[in-house]
């Protein structure tokens, strides 16, 4: 090696170990002299966690901005993994758990108890609505026990004392202990994951808890937002409720979550907030109603808190990412004339209840003909919301079924709301024209099976037949037609199908071959004269005679029912979407043919058993009446035929603005039912152009 290289070598050496030196004393410096405040304050600092803020559900308006739904501020009392007794200390665990039992117990507030084995009759069983749990409780990896989902409940306690050491108490504490002990392990009890022990704790509880803070160490108080309502009972089947997250519903959010994962372009803030924002066992969820259908905008952002204890025992709170409350849901609801047509419902079906075997029970519904917008939509007998979880096992015992949503989840068969459909089946395929008539004897034969009407009529032309409800003439009608025929129309209609509403409703049927040989049965002439007048197997739902009724009185034009009106952040500074009127189909029948349907429907109004109802009605009216019979069983097992009654209707008559249907289970007449949209259209109408000064005028909601 040259003399020159080794000099050129030697140079580069001193450099690179200069440089190196400067770093050095750079980085000390750095560290003592510009970090040294922060490094001194870490020092002292014997933990950091960081741990989710679960934000506030959003609110629901009705369509004038007038609050439904909202959040009042509650306690929660949960156990903070960082200074709760560790689970190598068992004993401390079980005491503490034990004292906070008793605590709660004493003053009879609830806590909650997830274990999956209850008693009942002094008997241990397995809680059919826990099957999720249970499966966790005895897998590999929890108990371990050798007959897995085989074991018996007692066989699941000997081993939930066993693993909790709690042979010392009696075998009902022992159960009590070792459900939180469970709940802990099933929910993932953890720094990030605090566990909640109980809900909604009145706050000489908590103080009670503060004040004993050494005999409770990791037990805080956490404020949470809990639901309040406008009206309790009112809402309740399009409100719906909030509650703990089921192992079903985890695990469809859980796969959401796995497919948003794979997304190559998500930055590394996109992933930490979505992780953060996944749903855990400990979350709420919305169960029903809109609460369920709009969960994904209610729910909101959770927040980032990050907590520091020093070694002088101070402890420092700071958000790394502030909740964001959820957005606000805007209905179509006009809780005005909810409360009306709730009222008016209740005083009917008292009035017009038939058998007192049997509860009253109906529903009611109110759309605008020209949007398809829902104002109303009402279900009795109803329920308390804000007593749902506390009474469900009464509710769903309760034969008048309180918790069904009638209106858009039961399917009546309609009777003789069905006609103006056939009569408008008749007029488009030219069976029948504005001036031709068929002739009532009240005896209809047909092959070997003879049909009635409830009176004698003569000779009747379709405004007339409306009028009088004759069903020999819709016999005629539904022979001329056939099945096929009058099918078509009434698909057109929207009868026997899903309306597209956003929360769950059934189906109904439209009487059919198809569906008869589908049930093993034979369908016979007898059959379609029976469909023509709303009988055979025709199942509609209240809502889709309400959408009927308005596609017949806006011209022809059905649009697809609604109740969300809007979602707007928060603060209502925002709108994230606004429902815009979707038209489903159109009719595509003559003008000339409607309206002869709309004069006979009018002529009820004016001329049959339901003009008493109208006579103060301020606005002009059409409509058209219903009876069907249905068989029901007493307690006492008596089998009876009982009536259900309907009536659809729109007003004005000559403008049509709305459409309202109403249904009455053991209901006297059908007729009877008409009240109900007198009131309605009585109310909607006498306020229309009054101002209500009580309301914030606000651009994004009206």
């Amino acid at each position: 090696m040259s003399i020159e290289l080794r000099k050129k070598r030697r140079i580069t050496g001193t450099v690179i170990i200069g440089i190196a030196f400067l770093l050095l004393v750079f980085a000390v410096g750095k560290n003592q002299l510009i970090d040294g405040d922060k490094h001194r304050a870490e020092a002292k600092s014997l933990s950091v966690s960081a741990s989710k803020v679960k934000a506030s559900r959003g609110e629901i308006l009705d369509s004038n901005g007038s609050p439904l739904v909202v959040n009042r501020q509650g306690n929660s009392v949960v156990f903070k993994y960082a200074e709760f007794p560790e689970a190598k200390h068992q004993d401390k665990r079980n005491e503490l758990i034990y004292s906070l039992i008793k605590l709660f117990e004493e003053n009879k507030i609830e806590w909650i108890d997830r274990l999956p084995i209850i008693y009942e009759k002094g008997k241990l069983v397995v809680d059919k609505d826990k099957e999720a749990e249970f499966k966790f409780m005895v897998s590999e990896t929890m108990l371990e026990l050798e007959k897995g989902e085989k074991s018996t409940p007692d066989e699941c306690l000997d081993a939930l004392i066993e693993r909790y050491k709690l042979s010392e108490y009696s075998r009902q504490d022992a159960r009590k202990i070792a459900s939180v002990c469970f709940g802990m392990k099933y929910l993932g009890f953890s720094t990030p994951n605090p566990y909640t022990f109980a809900e909604d704790v009145p706050v000489e509880i908590v103080s009670i808890i503060m004040e004993m803070s050494g005999t409770y160490p990791g037990v805080k108080s956490e404020t949470v937002s809990y639901r309040e309502y406008d009206d309790t009972t009112s809402y309740s089947h399009i409100l719906g409720v909030v509650g703990s997250i089921s192992a079903e519903e985890y695990e469809n959010e859980k796969l959401k979550y796995e497919e948003k994962l794979k997304d190559d372009s998500l930055t590394a803030t996109d992933i930490t907030n979505l992780k953060n924002n996944a749903y855990s066992l400990n979350d709420r969820y919305g169960k029903s109603g809109i609460e369920a259908a709009m969960e994904s905008y209610l729910r909101g952002k959770n927040g980032i808190k990050t907590t520091t204890t020093a070694s002088d025992g101070t402890v420092r709170e700071d958000f790394l990412v502030k909740p964001e409350q959820g957005a606000t849901v805007v209905t179509t609801i006009r809780s005005d004339v909810q409360k009306v047509a709730a009222e008016a419902l209740a005083e009917m079906l008292r009035n017009n209840r038939n058998f007192s075997y049997f509860e009253s029970a109906g529903a009611v519904v109110v759309i605008d003909c020209n949007t398809g917008a829902i104002l109303a939509s009402v279900s009795l007998p109803t329920y308390d919301i804000t007593r749902y979880f506390e009474d469900y096992d009464s509710l769903v015992s309760d034969v008048s079924s309180p918790l069904w949503n009638r209106a858009l989840q039961s399917a009546y068969a309609p009777g003789s709301t069905m006609k103006p459909a056939i009569a408008l089946a008749a007029l488009e395929e030219g069976k029948i024209d504005v001036n031709g008539s068929r002739y009532c004897n009240q005896t209809y034969v047909l092959e070997d099976q003879t049909f009635k009407c409830l009176d004698f009529h003569g000779y009747l032309n379709v405004t007339t037949a409306l009028e009088k409800s004759c069903n020999i003439f819709f016999f005629e009608m539904g022979k001329e037609l056939g099945i096929d025929k009058m099918n078509k129309y009434a698909n057109l209609l929207g009868l026997g199908q899903k309306t597209g509403v956003e929360l769950p409703e059934a189906e109904g049927m439209l009487a059919s071959i198809a569906n008869k040989e589908a049930a093993g049965q034979v369908w016979n002439p007898g059959d379609t004269v029976q469909a023509a007048i709303g009988q055979s197997d025709n199942l509609f739902t209240p809502l889709q005679l309400a959408n009927y009724a308005a596609t017949l009185a806006n011209g022809g034009t059905r649009y697809q029912p609604y109740m969300i009106k809007s979602v707007l952040s928060s603060d209502m500074s925002e709108v994230i979407f606004e429902t815009e009127p979707k038209v489903i189909n159109t009719l595509n029948c003559s003008e000339k043919n409607l309206n002869i349907v709309k004069q006979g429907m009018r002529q009820v109004i004016l001329n049959s058993s339901c003009q008493y109802y109208f006579n103060d009605c301020i606005v002009d009216a059409a409509g058209k009446t219903g009876t069907s019979q249905v068989k029901r069983t007493t307690a006492s097992g008596v089998t009876m035929t009982c009536n259900n009654g309907f009536f659809i209707s729109f007003a004005p008559y000559e403008n049509p603005e709305i459409a309202v249907a109403v249904v009455a289970e053991n209901a006297k007449t059908g007729s009877g039912t008409s009240q109900v949209a007198a009131k309605i259209y009585n109310y909607y109408f006498g306020q229309k152009g009054k101002v209500d000064i009580s309301q914030t005028p606000n651009s994004l909601i009206g």
